[in-house]
């Protein structure tokens, strides 16, 4: 029997033991019944207290590791031309009191955690705790990126789900651009482990043929640096950010084989979503093609999904003029499906 059954058990052998055999003269002397499990609610209290002292400790490791390995890649990568301050790559933790949920928010492609920090703070004001992840090979340099694997963008959410999962069971996953396609990744892997799915711009489908290309140029790129024909290699192609103070302006085409990679897998994964899920687009986003949203959305198993489109040019919509109305439509669809899982487990398409 696990230690949680025995004290159950414990507490109702105590209850049933605290009502007095003679009922009248408990009436008459109600200094003589004692208070029925009284004793069993303060152990649960204290076993409650010591089980939030303990992930609260986890909590703390977790998020000291990352801001350590933060630390560590930035100091071994720092490129003068490229590196932005600190503040843009630093991994962070938002943690209201009763929080209604966790989000575990992914940023892009050449990004950093500054480019998703308007929507968490947006979110930690309507009582959820996010924390931003910081996916391996970004704030720091390009050359860290190109010798980055999709896997390790795997294990940089796993670690955040990890923290995550030290504040509340009802874990959320989210992110932008690539970072929305890594969080439908991981929710096709968790399955039922995931309360609720949120993916702006998701890149399935991309307006550039620059990362269909991108495999075939890191295999010959090897190729030349056997041969010792490293003067002939492509491995940069210069990028134009809509947000330069968080984004890379030099793009491996080794990391875009890696983006292409993760992709692929996010699409053979959909199916296996299980947890409520809205897919968020602009119109005439100029990176990610406007088949992309409404592909994902056929795709992706469950039946709670919707999909909405928003009347934009740019690519990056949860920045600048219009973000707050992107941050308050994931916020609804995050109550709703809240609400409705309450209600009726399976739900349904809208």
């Amino acid at each position: 029997m696990e230690r949680s059954e025995v004290r159950n058990a414990e507490c109702k052998m105590q209850n049933a033991e605290s009502i007095p055999v003679d009922s009248h003269s408990a009436i008459q002397n109600p200094q003589s019944a004692p208070p029925a499990g009284g004793a069993c609610r303060v152990k649960k209290w204290i076993a409650r207290i010591r089980d939030m002292l303990e992930k609260k400790r986890v909590r703390e490791a977790l998020v000291a590791e990352d801001q350590r390995l933060f630390e560590d890649d930035y100091a071994a990568h720092f490129d003068k031309a490229y590196t932005k301050t600190p503040d843009v790559g630093r991994p962070f933790l938002l943690h209201p009191w009763f929080p209604k949920g966790g989000i575990v928010l992914i940023h892009g492609y050449m990004a950093a955690p500054l480019e998703v920090r308007a929507m968490a703070e947006y979110l930690y004001q309507k009582r959820y705790a996010v924390y931003g992840v910081r996916l391996k090979g970004h704030g720091t340099s390009p050359a860290d990126l190109a010798n980055t694997h999709w896997e390790d963008w795997g294990r940089s959410i796993e670690h955040g789900y990890a923290v995550m999962r030290t504040i509340t069971d009802n874990v959320i996953l989210g992110g932008f651009s690539m970072g929305a396609g890594l969080a439908l990744l991981a929710a096709g892997q968790k399955r039922g482990d995931v309360s609720a799915v949120f993916a702006i711009a998701a890149p399935l489908k991309l307006w550039s043929n620059a990362a269909r290309l991108a495999p075939s140029m890191v295999r010959v790129n090897a190729w030349l640096k056997r041969f010792n024909w490293s003067k002939f290699r492509w491995e940069y192609v210069e990028n134009d950010p809509e947000n330069k103070h968080i984004n890379y302006t030099s793009n491996p085409i080794a990391g875009v084989a890696e983006l292409s990679n993760a992709m692929n897998i996010m699409e053979d994964l959909l199916k296996d979503i299980t947890a409520p899920t809205i897919i968020l687009q602009g119109s005439h986003d100029p990176v990610v093609h406007p088949d992309s949203g409404p592909a994902i959305f056929d795709k992706v198993g469950t039946p709670l999904k919707e999909y909405t489109l928003f009347a934009r040019d740019r690519h990056g919509i949860i920045n600048g003029p219009g973000a707050e109305e992107v941050f308050e439509r994931v916020y609804q669809f995050l109550t709703y499906a809240r609400e409705t899982q309450r209600r009726e487990p399976t739900g349904g398409a809208r």
